[in-house]
């Protein structure tokens, strides 16, 4: 009976294994053949109403995409030029609502501010409402962008804020005697050792080189810099959600807040998830009918990257991310939180 049973239970979890497979199988290429060549699909309401309302997901790092990344690897990045894609097809669709749910830890400035005057182009062009919601992370230039909209919204438990700009770090390794690199990171032990001999031409042209220590004019330069796009970001927070100059630089600083901290400091307008932002909408504009569409989900690449040959799409995927961690950690500016990109 023993014999019978464990034989059993094996033969069962073969069929139920291959019977997964089959199905992701299917799924993978149904989505495939129904794709189309739309960024938006109808999700519910009424198709013919006039009365729509947009949904746009935004997750990732903020930066202009200047490499072609597998479809698995766009999941991670927003990128301006792409948003403008959507936003030009939508001038067709006319939606009375537009709603942005954002999931960012910011980006490079240029790509954040490119952003922030797409979406701010958009809604001054075209008679339209433009809300942001989060439902996990809206900071530095996620918050930036987020600052476009008519009102800010996030679910409970979500991460606001970081108003502020970080420069590149400069490691300066004091006589170095050796760099070598293993599985935890790369080790340098210094005292004496290793002669770094470089050609440049042009003053501090070798900015950030490990082997030699800042000048005091190139760190007040680089502090300059920061400063210039700190008083940028704060002017524009500060116009555009009413918030005192002096508020954003001597209480909110570059601290992050849970959503019930964000909206007691008028970061946000409210705490709420996104279905229920999406239904209060709908009754506030008193839509007798309505019709909801959203942005075609690149999820559905994920199943179908899974079943064809990509080990060559993971690794460029791989390759692509770590070239953009290391732009983007070397940038004279970024505004995002370092520690929420995945680099």
């Amino acid at each position: 009976m023993a014999i019978f049973l464990n034989t059993f239970l094996k033969t069962l979890a073969i069929f139920l294994s291959i019977t997964f497979i089959v199905i992701l199988s299917s799924l993978a290429l149904n989505l495939a053949n129904n794709k189309g060549d739309e960024n938006f699909i109808f999700v519910s309401g009424d198709e013919n109403s006039p009365n729509s309302l947009a949904i746009i997901e935004l997750n990732g790092i903020i930066i202009e995409k200047n490499i072609e990344f597998p479809n698995l690897a766009k999941n991670f990045i927003i990128s301006p030029k792409q948003v403008k894609n959507y936003l030009d097809e939508l001038v067709g669709i006319a939606p009375k609502i537009i709603i942005f749910s954002i999931n960012s830890p910011g980006g490079t400035v240029s790509a954040s501010k490119n952003l922030y005057d797409i979406i701010a182009k958009y809604k001054k062009n075209n008679d339209v409402e433009i809300l942001v919601h989060t439902n996990e992370l809206l900071a530095s230039g996620g918050y930036w962008v987020s600052t476009s909209a008519d009102e800010i919204y996030a679910s409970y438990g979500s991460i606001v804020g970081s108003i502020g700009v970080k420069g590149p770090d400069w490691f300066y390794y004091d006589q170095p005697k050796s760099i070598s690199t293993g599985i935890f990171g790369n080790r340098i032990e210094t005292i004496n050792g290793i002669k770094v001999f470089s050609n440049k031409a042009g003053k501090s042209k070798d900015i950030f080189n490990p082997f030699r220590e800042p000048t005091k004019q190139e760190i007040k330069h680089l502090q300059n810099m920061v400063d210039e796009i700190y008083s940028d970001f704060v002017q524009l927070v500060s116009k555009n959600r009413k918030i005192e100059i002096n508020t954003i630089i001597n209480d909110i600083g570059g601290q992050i807040f849970t959503s019930k901290q964000a909206l007691k400091s008028h970061l946000i307008d409210g705490e709420i998830s996104l279905d229920e932002l999406v239904k209060r909408t709908i009754k506030n504009n008193n839509f007798e009918n309505y019709k909801i569409i959203k942005k075609n989900n690149q999820e559905i690449f994920l199943i179908k990257e899974i079943f064809s040959s990509n080990v060559r799409n993971v690794r460029e995927f791989e390759t692509n991310f770590k070239t953009q961690c290391l732009s983007i950690r070397t940038s004279i500016t970024a505004i995002l939180n370092y520690q929420s990109t995945g680099c």
